[in-house]
């Protein structure tokens, strides 16, 4: 859980900060602690849930695999449902996702399709006076692109090739290796959090 959302839960006077730390794995963030247990509705169901709260990306939320196997959770992708506590809780379509109020203002960028820029950190698909706002499957496509265009495969790399293998190795392509890698400035593990 971001500290925005706790804060806005009213649960950061909870926060135990002897759990905090630095949670590593694709990148890194800071924890600032635990909450051990506030309720969290899911449907019509209240679920008692513990909750870290740590810095990171634009992401208020996210459901841990210790929670939903706590609650028997089931994620039905053919149904487009979390089944939970025999509620069925369908997911939100594309244009229902609220979008982040605050853009990132300094993040490099990568030219998207029909004049939009993509940001390399957030993903956030900005408009430039086009009208057209594409989808965020159209902006994965054109940041491929992108790099597919701006790195041949047979271009000396400006970054050690363990770097770009340890990317290729977690399913990117050369040539968008090395476009994730210029955007991070050389940091593998931004590169591969840019990516997934």
């Amino acid at each position: 859980m971001s500290p925005e959302c706790a804060q806005r839960c009213g649960i950061m006077r909870l926060l135990d900060t002897r759990w905090s730390g630095i949670a590593k794995g694709v990148g890194t963030a800071k924890i600032l602690g635990r909450v051990h247990s506030a309720p969290i509705k899911i449907g019509s169901s209240f679920l008692p849930s513990s909750f870290t709260v740590m810095e990171g990306k634009d992401v208020d939320l996210l459901l841990g695999l210790d929670m939903l196997k706590r609650y028997q959770a089931c994620i039905d992708l053919n149904k487009g449902v979390l089944s939970i506590q025999g509620d069925e809780v369908p997911f939100l379509g594309e244009a229902d996702i609220p979008k982040s109020e605050v853009e990132r203002q300094d993040e490099p960028t990568v030219d998207g399709p029909e004049g939009t820029k993509i940001g390399g950190i957030s993903g956030a698909v900005k408009d430039t006076g086009t009208g057209k706002a594409p989808e965020a499957s159209a902006s994965r496509q054109a940041s491929s692109s992108t790099a597919q265009q701006s790195t041949s495969a047979s271009a000396p790399a400006p970054f050690p090739e363990a770097d770009i293998a340890k990317l290729m190795d977690m399913g990117m392509g050369r040539p968008e290796a090395i476009q994730a890698l210029t955007l991070a400035a050389g940091n593998v593990d931004a590169a591969a959090g840019l990516y997934f």
